[in-house]
């Protein structure tokens, strides 16, 4: 378990730099970095896409963290570090004040399976994985959206800024608690080496879960020019 994160980062980049070049986030990082008035329903478009993609995201999460903790109890030292519902509330502040008319959205997004993930577990730490992997850059992106002077509401990105700072706590109680639940609880035949192979394959299936509910969102061509 000592050089999960490290296996983590390597073998899931290839994924993650897919995700950031898919639709509606490389349109949304292009946005973030050009600030052009006159594309400014284009923008808010993305925007919209992004929110409701990283909603759907962080609402399966949700559930995902919720079911593993009701089978290893001992998985709720982790789960208590993610403040889930903040993070979705400040989703649903953000589409609000955007005045989204968003049911054709969740619906799309609804529409999307989850991936058949290894194990529940390592849905589950691949799931916590991905979440706060994705608030790595939330303040950089909240003070450049800020500064394009849009005036979109950035209590998302402001709210997974503060996530971000359980990230050292987050890795040190991983390596803590999974061999505690591989001895003591029924994982299979797993052991340390096949239980972090899984957690890098699961956390490569979010990648893929994100890619799939973006290219959902339909963007209008328009956007893409």
């Amino acid at each position: 378990m000592q050089n999960l994160f490290s296996d983590l980062k390597a073998k899931t980049y290839n994924k993650h730099d897919e995700l950031e070049q898919s639709t509606p986030f490389a349109l949304f990082h292009n946005m973030v970095e050009c600030n052009d008035s006159e594309a400014h329903e284009a923008h808010r478009g993305n925007y919209l896409n992004v929110l409701c993609v990283m909603r759907e995201f962080h609402q399966r999460c949700k559930l995902v963290i919720n079911d593993a903790t009701e089978k290893y109890p001992t998985l709720q030292a982790l789960a208590n570090q993610f403040e889930t519902q903040a993070v979705i509330t400040a989703l649903n502040n953000d589409l609000a004040e955007l005045n989204s008319i968003s049911a054709q959205c969740t619906s799309e997004l609804q529409n999307v399976d989850l991936p058949n993930f290894e194990t529940p577990l390592s849905a589950t730490i691949s799931a916590m994985y991905v979440w706060l992997g994705s608030s790595m850059g939330a303040n950089i992106i909240s003070r450049r959206l800020e500064k394009a002077g849009f005036g979109f509401p950035t209590h998302y990105y402001q709210s997974m800024a503060k996530q971000a700072k359980a990230w050292p706590e987050f890795k040190q109680e991983v390596v803590r608690i999974l061999p505690l639940i591989i001895e003591g609880a029924d994982v299979g035949n797993q052991n340390s080496e096949t239980l972090s192979v899984a957690i890098i394959n699961d956390a490569n299936l979010w990648f893929d879960h994100l890619i799939s509910l973006g290219k959902s969102t339909n963007l209008p061509p328009q956007t893409l020019s």
